[in-house]
């Protein structure tokens, strides 16, 4: 069986896994939903109390969006808050609202030359840099290509997606034409201009070693990484590392906690999380020091804690790449912290 196939393999049952996970999740949800409220909601209803539901204007205050000459308005803008998102993005809805997502405008545009070449421009306000990057490195296409704009930032044939500091950005047409891709990124540029991403920096991503790193692979998942609710926050990288004539890929995971007692309670948790879902722990001449690993669903886990970081592998495929990422990422985390 070739190494992709493997890989497919490893995934699908971690899907099924987190699918079984969900689906006995789901009764105690419905049963609890009438007597709680979605966190992520309040946030956001706090921080915008005065927003309309939906409305065919800019919100107050805010100017409408400046567009480069070859565009026009094709729709009225709308403005959406958290008591209504599941309107515009049904089935995603959930993916903003616990990154922690403030308000929603979104409008059609289109070319002047045609009028009937038109794009749809999307302004996510998710509240911080963060949590900006977290949707989109959860939503980036696996067709991304680097865009020169900001450091997060990629196209597609189609649509185009940045982040520029609190504001996640798409911009979707369904007539790709050059013009019509030239002007969202003309559109982009203006953004970008008018709300300047500052610095961009996310210190937690700088901790990853860079050797055998995966462009473009660093993630967020701010509640529920690998299925397990007490992580929150965990930053993932992705390594390809050399296996022959392929590669293998490990997924590196780091969470920093308030004090190392607290890692080290979270490294406990997930390893009993782990063991008490089917893991069992292997022998190993590698990492036995730094975290014992973890055969689960036929992929290795090693977790372990330097300082007030909790951090690891996930899903490797074996016992040896797992311990190789494991000691690279022990080192860079021994170089420093944000």
């Amino acid at each position: 069986m070739s190494q992709s196939s493997n890989e497919r393999g490893r995934t699908e049952r971690w899907v099924g896994f987190i699918i079984l996970l969900c689906l006995a999740g789901i009764a105690a949800g419905v049963y609890h939903k009438q007597f709680s409220f979605n966190p992520a909601v309040l946030v956001a209803t706090t921080a915008a109390p005065e927003a309309a539901k939906t409305i065919s204007s800019p919100a107050p205050g805010e100017a409408p969006p400046t567009l480069p000459p070859e565009l026009s308005a094709f729709s009225a803008p709308e403005t959406f808050t958290a008591d209504n998102l599941y309107d515009k993005v049904d089935g995603k809805a959930d993916l903003y609202l616990t990154a922690g997502f403030v308000g929603l405008q979104c409008q059609r545009l289109a070319l002047k030359a045609t009028n009937d070449t038109w794009m749809e421009w999307f302004v996510y306000d998710m509240g911080t840099l963060p949590q900006a990057f977290s949707v989109f490195s959860l939503q980036r296409r696996a067709e991304a290509q680097t865009l020169d704009l900001t450091p997060f930032a990629y196209q597609t044939q189609n649509s185009l997606y940045f982040v520029s500091g609190r504001y996640y950005v798409e911009a979707i047409t369904a007539m790709p034409t050059e013009p019509m891709m030239a002007a969202m990124r003309a559109m982009a540029r203006q953004f970008v201009a008018a709300h300047p991403p500052g610095a961009a920096e996310i210190p937690e991503l700088k901790l990853f070693p860079p050797e055998n790193l995966e462009a473009g692979s660093q993630g967020l998942q701010i509640v529920d990484a690998f299925g397990f609710d007490q992580f929150t926050n965990v930053f993932t990288a992705k390594y390809r590392l050399p296996n022959g004539a392929t590669n293998v890929a490990v997924l590196a995971f780091l969470e920093l906690t308030k004090t190392p007692a607290a890692a080290a309670a979270l490294r406990d948790a997930y390893r009993s999380f782990l063991l008490a879902n089917g893991g069992k722990e292997i022998e190993s001449q590698d990492a036995v020091s730094i975290g014992k690993p973890i055969n689960f669903m036929d992929n290795i886990e090693i977790v372990f804690v330097d300082g007030n970081t909790m951090a690891g592998v996930h899903a490797a495929p074996d016992a040896v790449s797992a311990a190789k990422v494991t000691r690279q990422l022990a080192d860079s985390l021994q170089k420093g912290k944000p």
